[in-house]
């Protein structure tokens, strides 16, 4: 239980650079960066889509229309950060961490 306790207490100390040391992890972050055309062109889909709202006035309110339209820009940018992980095929990045986190526990215990 101590062992446990002692490992916590070293991951929160490490965390950021033991993450940083593994080439996985940083393959993940470095595929959340917009590195294309491809990349930018899927990130420009949020704000067509919300100036096309803001053109359509789907209200008679300015102010209704305004938040009709971020509202479809969030959604819209879920969609796009959620199609561009399709795309690259990642595995989710608290998947990865918790791997890297149990391999250290292991190394951890065994010395």
């Amino acid at each position: 239980m101590e062992t446990k306790k002692d490992f916590e207490t070293y991951w929160l100390e490490n965390r950021k650079q033991i993450l940083e040391n593994n080439p996985e992890y940083k393959r993940i972050i470095d595929s959340y960066k917009m590195s294309s055309g491809a990349d930018w062109l899927l990130f420009a889909i949020p704000v067509v889509g919300a100036i096309m709202v803001i053109n359509y006035r789907p209200f008679g309110r300015e102010l209704l229309n305004y938040l009709l339209s971020a509202a479809v820009a969030i959604v819209l940018f879920g969609l796009s950060v959620w199609v561009k992980s399709l795309i690259t095929n990642n595995r989710p990045l608290s998947e990865v961490e918790a791997e890297i986190k149990e391999k250290c526990r292991r190394q951890y215990e065994q010395g």
